[in-house]
């Protein structure tokens, strides 16, 4: 079960793509690669970093030995810059009952809804890329120890 919180498969690729260009920092990957690696779509991973490049969050070269790479160090990329950059909006309005049951500005579920939404971007805003990687990279050592 995905739970409530329901991501696109276009922010998943995004913000995995960011996670592994972070983590493996030392050159260019090529979105192919990298979608191999993580098991998307390459097609749907090449749309995904061109959006990541326009948003300024991955630069690209181009050429045999070509490939993308962050645009800037990591601890100065959001996941709610990624979030946006993939496509998403952040900013819930209305109610999820349709428009002739509820104009989602009274409704107790609109309200709630509205109030989760902006305490996820505001996490999403203060969390960075940084510290995701951080925190994958420990679970990694934790999980080697246990092993």
């Amino acid at each position: 079960m995905l739970g409530l919180l329901n991501i696109s498969e276009a922010m998943s690729i995004a913000l995995h793509t960011c996670a592994y260009l972070a983590d493996n920092a030392e050159g260019l990957s090529s979105a192919r690669v990298i979608a191999d690696k993580l098991g998307f779509s390459a097609n749907h991973s090449t749309k995904v970093v061109q959006q990541l490049v326009r948003a300024g969050i991955l630069e690209t070269v181009r050429g045999p030995a070509g490939g993308a790479r962050l645009a800037r160090p990591p601890a100065d990329i959001t996941l709610l810059e990624i979030y946006e950059a993939a496509g998403g909006t952040p900013r819930y309005k209305g109610c999820l009952l349709k428009s002739n049951v509820c104009d989602g500005r009274s409704c107790a579920l609109g309200k709630l809804m509205v109030r989760e939404n902006e305490r996820l971007a505001g996490l999403l805003g203060s969390t960075s890329l940084d510290s995701v990687v951080r925190s994958l990279k420990r679970n990694r050592k934790h999980k080697e120890k246990k092993q």
